[in-house]
């Protein structure tokens, strides 16, 4: 049941909000800020505003964390290729998103942006590649994936084989679930997204998260959004119709990996009555755009200008790089990089390190979001929507692990400290 009257939608959650509700400001009050890790965050293309908007953008919403110039590296093609095709504009967004989620969390780890030469997978995985073979970080955040696993076994096996090489270097490989839940709705079949389902990463689903006044973690649910219009005076349609949410289920193209076993349901991992078979995610961190992340960018507007602006954004593809920046201050707690997660992660499931998201299946609470017609000012009017929160489908939130949250979001120092130990 909805609640009465419902609240609106955050402006977008900044970075001191961010590490209050997840407990990271604690770390950093004891010295643990992510110094020394070093974060690569893989997308296609490049910026070219990147660090100035980076930083303009600390020094407006995190003034005590400036992103300094010596914290920021970048390894580029010598060409780009489709960029039409590949919408590379639309990429600049993604990448500003990454660095500024990751300094977010870490606000002294290095970040390194690698940019692939184009969107498809061989060119991504090159990059990927390009940070595994030369040993240039200890975590690799990947904020993209493919429409289910449909995909070229020769692809698979390509990236499978780097993830297998950077969990033997001990890097830390994550990737975003997914935007389109159980991918029902988009494709017409329950799915789960490539790479999210390879069981060398570590697959990052999405959360809607209430942060409290005073920067305090107050609830988290399934990211799973259903959309109704305000249309004279009412909601229309009656019952939201899904628009959104963090991926997750269980995948058909890799078997339940050991660390999953006793941790996972059976009724997730034989989803399909073809044997136990890898669930994703992982692990869950805010990715609701309707509680998401205030982020700073200049892009090109209608009438000609280009500047810097600020606007709220989600998706997985926040998750995924908010993880990072936690698992990089797990590091320099641990004094050495944790390399590949999961046997780490499912071996504290259901202990203080994470928060079990479990608020139950069905459409639950709901807030309203005002926006532009037009998406850029009001001259085109407004528009008035009911965004719900964890309508998910035939994945949802339960006790335990769950196919929308993993096991859980880190719980602070607990998770910090659990993951040093390993227990």
């Amino acid at each position: 049941m909805l609640a009465d009257p419902l609240t609106y939608a955050p402006c977008g959650y900044k970075p001191p909000q961010l590490r209050g509700a997840y407990g990271i400001d604690n770390s950093l009050k004891a010295g643990y800020d992510g110094r020394g890790a070093t974060v690569a965050v893989v997308d296609a293309y490049a910026s070219a505003t990147i660090l100035a908007d980076a930083q303009t953008y600390a020094r407006r919403n995190d003034s005590q964390h400036p992103l300094r110039s010596y914290q920021f590296g970048q390894s580029l093609p010598a060409t780009y290729t489709d960029t039409h095709s590949c919408g590379a504009s639309g990429w600049y967004g993604e990448e500003t998103l990454d660095v500024e989620a990751v300094h977010a969390m870490a606000p002294a780890a290095n970040i390194l942006y690698v940019g692939a030469s184009s969107c498809y997978d061989t060119d991504l995985n090159a990059a990927v590649n390009t940070v595994v073979d030369n040993s240039l970080a200890q975590v690799i955040t990947n904020s993209y994936g493919d429409v289910g696993e449909q995909i070229p076994a020769s692809d698979v096996a390509e990236a499978h084989q780097t993830f297998i090489q950077a969990a033997a270097q001990g890097i830390s490989v994550l990737f975003s679930s997914g935007d389109s839940g159980d991918e029902i709705a988009n494709t017409g079949s329950r799915q789960v997204d490539w790479s999210a389902s390879d069981p060398f990463v570590t697959a990052v689903g999405g959360t809607s998260l209430a942060v409290g006044r005073n920067t305090d973690y107050l609830f988290e649910q399934g990211w799973g959004t259903g959309r109704s219009n305000l249309v004279k005076g009412l909601w229309d349609p009656a019952t939201p119709s899904y628009l959104y949410g963090g991926g997750g289920g269980t995948s058909q193209l890799f078997k339940q990996p050991n660390y999953q076993k006793k941790v996972v349901p059976n009724s997730i991992s034989n989803y399909f009555g073809q044997g136990a078979h890898r669930a994703v995610p992982d692990v869950g961190m805010v990715g609701d755009p309707n509680t998401g992340f205030l982020v700073g960018q200049s892009q090109n507007f209608p009438d000609g200008s280009i500047h810097y602006s600020e606007y709220r954004i989600g998706g997985t593809s926040l998750s995924s790089p908010l993880f990072a920046g936690v698992v990089a201050v797990a590091d320099q707690v641990n004094g050495d990089s944790l390399g590949f997660l999961n046997p780490k992660i499912y071996k504290l499931a259901g202990s203080s390190a994470f928060r079990d998201v479990k608020h139950g299946q069905g459409v639950t609470d709901g807030v309203v979001r005002v926006d532009f017609v037009n998406g850029y000012d009001a001259t085109g009017g407004l528009r008035t929507s009911l965004r719900t929160l964890n309508q998910t489908g035939t994945i949802f939130t339960r006790t335990g692990y769950d196919d929308v949250t993993g096991v859980g979001s880190p719980n602070g120092l607990s998770f910090l400290l659990s993951m040093a130990r390993g227990r």
